[in-house]
């Protein structure tokens, strides 16, 4: 099962409330296990390598990418090693140095130039930043884009991202023209993309200073992983600006002072927390909303590294939480139930084979927790249920059980069912309010010899 995916895709209707817009929906890459979108294209290279006998991957790039790479290459107990080049001194105090590559000489005669050639001569897998614009980096994101598009049933009026590189905006788009195709797509959304003003000069700069200008690909690995990206990586700012015509994506300049401004209305607002420099989609859509450039409707905003303050984790083994735990929390956290430990007991063996164990946190520390088991069916009933949803005392109204239900209902694509006591008019609303109705009520059979 993949980890990295299915992040929360979260209603911000605070936020609509501010901006004066309806239906806006917030993509939360940073919920994803290192926190960002990289893990994604992360995960899906480690495999690649391991596909093709690899076991020692080369990688370069931003501190954020190589954490996430490494993320995964421990994972699959694969070897990393990161280039160390000169004037590379933030390296040395945030990586590991036990995977450090020194390349530093001092006739400075290796360059980034010369990577492809050390990977091959040492059987690496090389996993460079720069290069993300690859078909398998396509694929993964074009199936976040059908993520969004899902739960959104299919309608979107606008889809808010950051330029970055440029492979997010042609692999959304990607994305887009496959369901529109299909016709699950009745239009296509309007793109609108957020930038520093001075994009062009920033790539340039980046080539520069990350000395891949004139790096070339041979012509074999060229024909497997590039869809865009030029031979030479000095074509960069021609390569985006093909992509922005190609998918007619609306530019919108943004300043620091908007991403400040951005960041803390998210945190303010709606308790999601992005950095500033991961803020320009947000910055975007909050100038053309403050312009009065956008028409009620759904909007989706996808934010590289955004999470909200309340973090939901999976448990997926005994190892990571232990059935006592897991029990212990259970029982002291729901409201007063009459399950027996045994039944209690049955639903958590039952949700970590084959259902979901969900535990919110808020700065590192357990809020809450949500048990989801598989029925079975596929028709007949709802497939997953609800079996038990429980808060730490003191999260009234915090937003824990809300959390903890949106992302039920995002792993199990809203197939799912729930119980609630007559009686219980505050779960009551708040289940409703999470999209659930009231279809039946339930009665069991009370055995006379019991």
């Amino acid at each position: 099962m993949r980890k990295s995916g299915r992040t929360p895709l979260m209603r911000a209707k605070k936020l609509e409330k501010a901006l004066g817009i309806s239906e806006i929906y917030l993509k939360l890459e940073g919920a994803n296990p290192s926190g960002h979108k990289y893990d994604r294209i992360s995960e899906v290279l480690v495999k690649d390598a391991i596909a093709n006998g690899f076991k020692k991957i080369l990688v370069d790039g931003s501190e954020c990418y190589i954490q996430s790479v490494q993320l995964f290459a421990k994972l699959n107990e694969l070897e990393i090693k990161v280039p160390l080049f000169k004037q590379e001194k933030w390296k040395i105090s945030r990586i590991d140095k036990s995977i450090l590559f020194d390349m530093r000489d001092k006739k400075d005669t290796i360059t980034r130039s010369n990577l492809r050639e050390i990977a091959e001569k040492n059987n690496m897998y090389l996993m460079c930043e720069w290069n993300l614009n690859n078909i398998i980096s396509h694929l993964v994101l074009e199936d976040m884009t059908r993520e969004c598009l899902e739960r959104m049933d299919f309608k979107a009026d606008t889809i808010t991202i950051q330029l970055g590189l440029g492979y997010t905006l042609s692999s959304v788009y990607s994305g887009l023209i496959k369901s529109w195709v299909h016709e699950e797509l009745c239009k296509l959304p309007e793109l609108i993309c957020g930038s520093n003003p001075s994009w062009k000069d920033s790539m340039d700069e980046y080539v520069r200073k990350m000395q891949i200008g004139g790096i070339k690909s041979k012509e074999k690995d060229t024909a497997k992983t590039n869809l865009y990206m030029e031979d030479d990586y000095t074509g960069i700012v021609a390569t985006v600006e093909k992509i922005i015509m190609d998918t007619r994506a609306q530019m919108i300049e943004i300043e620091e002072i908007d991403l400040k401004n951005a960041a803390n209305m998210l945190r303010d607002v709606e308790g999601v927390m992005v950095s500033r420099k991961e803020s320009y989609a947000m910055a975007a859509f909050i100038k053309k909303a403050n312009q009065g450039k956008l028409s009620n409707g759904k909007h989706l905003i996808i934010l590289n590294d955004a999470r909200s303050e309340i973090e939901v984790c999976e448990i997926k083994s005994f190892n990571d939480k232990n059935k006592e735990e897991l029990l212990e929390m259970t029982r002291d956290w729901l409201s007063t139930y009459n399950d027996s430990v045994g039944e209690t007991v049955d639903a958590i063996e039952k949700a970590m084979k084959e259902g979901f164990l969900l535990i919110a946190k808020r700065n590192g520390e357990e809020q809450g927790i949500c048990i989801v088991v598989n029925m079975g069916f596929e028709r007949f009933i709802p497939t997953y249920h609800l079996a038990y949803i429980g808060v730490k005392p003191g999260n009234k109204g915090r937003g824990v059980a809300s959390e903890l239900i949106g992302r039920a209902i995002e792993l199990t694509d809203g197939n799912l069912s729930l119980h609630v006591d007559l009686d219980n008019k505050r779960a009551k609303n708040l289940y409703r309010k999470m999209g659930f109705n009231h279809v039946y009520d339930r009665m069991i059979y009370n055995h006379p010899n019991e």
